[in-house]
């Protein structure tokens, strides 16, 4: 049957009339002339209510899909929207979410008497202004009379504040008559509070300024918070040493851990040669002063010099604190971050160390075609999500280098050295064996397309205005899977990276504070994927959430998919 046509059953017409009729009204020709009359009556009025009643039928069943399909379809994601990117405004929004703000820099505000007042920032940003690339960032900058006077300070200062983490110090002139030469010494700025120049009258001379956005005194501030102010310990305080990219960065590496990571991420940091935000959470008391005995260490505060750092203190008075805050610390390194895009991984991966410029160089054509072409070519350019495979080192091989390349990769898989990353439903849709492995020994394309499917958990890099994370996953399980069915609902595409990869060597398993993944999850009292996040997606974006909405036409066949596309639509492991 050809589904497009309306479904009627087949009309016979009766002869020698002009009335329709349905072929189970028989007519003999010897019946009367007026018993014919009243059959031809009562044909055709029932011809008329019938007519009425499927076109009824017809108008209801038309509202009930149309319904169901602005259900299922966010309205910004019609084309004739003029935005060149996801609006957070006209996001489906999730519920139980807490309202996040981008940090604010370390800054120093100076205001003379005449209340014109200038703001300073420390080294990193002078540097980069300047495209100074010989100056050690995590050094005090030094601000001279010349610099001062350009932006209204002349000498006298009627206040100057500064902001939690922000060294500063003021060179001061002595003037005291009968002194053949005037003499100045240094004088400290209490960060995070304003001080009155005119009242205290030590500040009002000025000839000079230093300025440092000093992590370990960020986290000496903490501290003292922690061990003075005790009502503190019963609430989250969150404390942020932020540094702003060069503006040739277009993505920022985003991840989290605990204190206990600290050394294991710095082979990250030293694979990944753009910006990095991450967010250290402190699980115990204690962690503070571990963090801070870390950092003052000159080669560790050196290394994590490039690294916008955010510092999250729970509440330390009952044991939710146990369960770790995944999701809500990714978003508070994305909130860190000062890039474009952005791309979150966990910590104890490492990226391919040319994967930062092989992403810059793709993103920066993206974004010059997506200037030149119509609106919505540049709404649908930037609803895409660049995924990475993902490959892990058996253990036993724990000692061997990781390799550099994809094709080395591809020979350590074949040796059975290293292995697909949780090649079921986790992993196993980025066909990292059957596209990347291969594809990078020949094919000279930089991507190909995989459909979203259900209970699929890669890594990617997205628009760093994509959703956020939802908060209420904690510790393992959901927490990454959640993310990707919105991007999918929200007409994401998934484009897979083929000649670069994050790779991990297998460590002994963690145990996670809390429980892990049967605590957080399979606990029907706590917020779980299938019982509580599955509805609520339903109910925002439609009954067929799982379907791969934002997959290409030719992405449907033309690759070998792990599942049908209808396994894919019901969530079939």
């Amino acid at each position: 049957m050809d589904n497009n046509k309306r479904p009627f059953y087949a009309v016979k017409r009766q002869k020698g009339t002009t009335s329709s009729t349905s072929s189970l009204f028989i007519h003999n020709d010897d019946t009367d002339k007026n018993n014919h009359i009243y059959q031809r009556h009562h044909t055709t009025t029932l011809s008329k209510r019938g007519i009425f009643v499927l076109t009824c039928l017809i108008v209801i069943t038309s509202l009930f899909l149309i319904g169901r399909y602005i259900n299922a379809s966010p309205s910004h994601l019609s084309y004739s929207d003029t935005s060149t990117s996801t609006s957070a405004a006209t996001r489906q929004q999730l519920l139980d979410q807490p309202s996040y703000t981008t940090p604010i820099q370390c800054r120093v505000q100076l205001c003379n008497p005449s209340q014109r007042c200038s703001t300073w920032y420390p080294a990193f940003d002078r540097i980069h202004r300047n495209n100074d690339t010989t100056t050690d960032i995590n050094a005090p900058v030094s601000y001279d009379w010349s610099d001062l006077v350009q932006q209204g300070v002349y000498r006298d200062l009627a206040t100057i504040k500064a902001d939690s983490g922000c060294v500063v110090s003021l060179q001061v002139e002595d003037e005291t008559a009968g002194l053949a030469h005037n003499k100045s010494h240094w004088i400290p700025i209490p960060s995070g509070e304003e001080v009155d120049c005119l009242e205290q009258k030590q500040c009002r001379n000025v000839i000079a300024m230093t300025i440092n956005d000093d992590l370990t005194a960020l986290l000496s501030q903490l501290e003292a918070i922690m061990l003075d102010e005790p009502n503190q310990m019963d609430e989250e305080k969150i404390v942020t040493r932020m540094v702003n990219s060069t503006s040739e960065s277009l993505i920022t590496l985003v991840s989290q851990f605990s204190v206990n990571r600290l050394d294991v991420f710095s082979n990250v940091i030293e694979a990944w040669s753009g910006p990095i935000s991450v967010a250290i959470y402190l699980t115990e008391r204690n962690d503070i002063h571990i963090l801070k005995d870390f950092f003052i260490n000159p080669m560790n505060a050196e290394l994590y010099g490039r690294v916008s750092i955010t510092v999250v203190k729970p509440s330390y008075n009952n044991d939710e604190r146990l369960r770790y805050p995944i999701n809500h610390l990714r978003n508070l390194a994305i909130m860190a971050s000062s890039t474009p895009y952005v791309f979150v991984m966990d910590a104890d991966f490492i990226p391919s160390t040319t994967l930062y410029t092989t992403a810059q160089t793709l993103l920066t054509k993206t974004i010059n075609s997506s200037s030149s072409s119509s609106s919505s070519s540049a709404i649908a350019t930037n609803r895409r999500a660049i995924v990475i495979p993902c490959f892990a080192i058996h253990e036993e091989y724990s000692r061997l280098p990781l390799p550099t390349t994809m094709t080395e990769v591809a020979s350590l898989v074949d040796q059975g050295i290293a292995y697909i990353t949780d090649p079921g439903a986790g992993h196993g849709p980025t066909l990292g064996k059957e596209m990347a492995l291969s594809l990078s020994k020949g094919s000279s394309a930089d991507l190909y397309e995989v459909c979203y499917e259900s209970q699929w958990e890669p890594y990617y890099i997205i628009p760093r205005d994509a959703p956020l994370y939802d908060v209420r996953f904690k510790n393992q399980g959901g927490d990454k899977q959640s993310h990707a069915l919105q991007l999918n609902a929200e007409r994401y595409r998934f484009l897979v990276l083929q000649r670069e990869f994050m790779i991990h060597k297998d460590h002994a398993k963690m145990v996670w504070p809390g429980g892990g993944f049967p605590k957080a999850q399979k606990d029907r009292q706590l917020w779980n994927y299938f019982g509580g996040f599955m509805r609520e997606m339903e109910m925002l974006y439609g009954y067929n959430v799982r379907w791969p909405h934002g997959c290409s036409a030719l992405a449907i066949g033309w690759q070998e998919q792990r599942r049908n596309t209808l396994g894919m639509a019901l969530g079939a492991v």
